[in-house]
């Protein structure tokens, strides 16, 4: 398919659903946002998803805005420092796959990332 073709595609509930997440934290390229925007706007059931997400969002964020108590704090800050020092990552590999598969004329990308620290 060609890109232009891709484009002028509708979003499809599966699709909405499968990109909510990164939609809804903006992390979508300008095309599927678009898309995401203009399906979840008319469709009433992904528009029902994405406005509980986002309630759901507003009260975690309302909920751990809380401070811990300054004991607490420091105590926690303190043991990082220590563990920070004791410990660091001396290697890091990262591997992406990536498959891409064909049917019935709509074309699947799949693509996984692993990330493997060495602590020192």
């Amino acid at each position: 398919m060609s890109g232009s073709q891709e484009k002028s595609e509708r979003c499809s509930c599966s699709e909405a659903r499968a990109h909510l997440e990164r939609f809804l934290d903006h992390e979508c390229d300008d095309d599927l946002t678009t898309r995401l925007a203009e399906h979840v706007a008319n469709c009433e059931h992904c528009s029902r998803i994405a406005d509980a997400e986002r309630h759901l969002r507003e009260i975690l964020r309302s909920r751990c805005a809380e401070q811990a108590p300054p004991d607490l704090r420091a105590r926690v800050l303190g043991r990082l420092s220590v563990m920070r020092s004791a410990t660091s990552v001396t290697s890091t590999t990262s591997v992406t796959v990536t498959s891409v598969s064909s049917q019935d004329g709509t074309t699947t990308v799949h693509r996984s990332q692993t990330v493997h620290f060495r602590l020192g």
